[in-house]
């Protein structure tokens, strides 16, 4: 799994941990929008299922549900939970559907939202999608290379601006020089941070900016915040 920033101290810079006020049980298409989350999902069911094809049969059992009754009354604060009880739902679904002698044995009492594995999924999913939107961003603005100075300088933290340069040039053939890769390094620690807050906000019902913090510290999100304040 890539870190979620550069260890190198950076200047303190501020984020909104809360810019949306939209709440994920309030999406247009509950399928639609839990399609953002297939990655930790399909590994979770896999882990569990022992199989991708299994897992590929579960995610379709979620996905059809979603589609029939969306998020109906759920009484969970955060997606991250509703989508475990759903994913225990299938995998059970399909043990059933297994011959016994192929069922692998499950203790699904373990298998908890805060479980560890989970966790794992859940952040490895989030910051894929963080990562992603900042690639996005510098491929509509290509003078910014936020994705690629970043990218390069989690890869290899304690690499001058000089070595950045030359590691940048090599892995994406772009050509930038040592003031710009200083300028856009502290850019793109915000950024990235600002897209990590974004996708903590938009799991959770309502988020506050204590909620937000709360789930960026049991997700383990912390790194990328280091040197970084959020604004109130």
């Amino acid at each position: 799994m890539q870190n979620a920033s550069p260890s190198t101290p950076q200047p303190i810079i501020a984020v909104n941990l809360v810019r949306t006020s939209q709440a994920w049980t309030q999406a247009g298409s509950a399928a639609g929008f839990v399609l953002r989350y297939l990655p930790p999902t399909r590994r979770q069911l896999a882990a569990i299922l022992g199989s991708t094809e299994q897992a590929d049969e579960g995610l379709k059992m979620i996905i059809a549900h979603l589609v029939s009754v969306g998020f109906e009354d759920q009484k969970h604060h955060r997606l991250r939970d509703f989508l475990l009880r759903s994913i225990r739902s299938a995998a059970r679904s399909r043990l059933n559907e297994m011959p016994a002698s192929d069922r692998p044995d499950i203790d699904f009492d373990q298998l908890t939202t805060d479980s560890k594995q989970w966790v794992c999924f859940w952040r490895e999913g989030l910051l894929e999608r963080a990562w992603r939107a900042l690639e996005r961003i510098e491929h509509a603005t290509p003078n910014r290379p936020l994705y690629s100075v970043l990218h390069c300088g989690t890869a290899n933290p304690q690499a001058t601006p000089a070595m950045l340069v030359i590691q940048i040039a090599t892995e994406t053939g772009l050509q930038t020089d040592e003031a710009n890769v200083q300028r856009t390094l502290p850019e793109a620690r915000k950024m990235f941070a600002q897209l990590v807050a974004d996708e903590v906000a938009e799991t959770l019902e309502k988020p506050s900016t204590a909620d937000v913090k709360q789930e960026i510290n049991v997700l383990g999100l912390g790194k990328a915040f280091t040197g970084i304040v959020a604004k109130k």
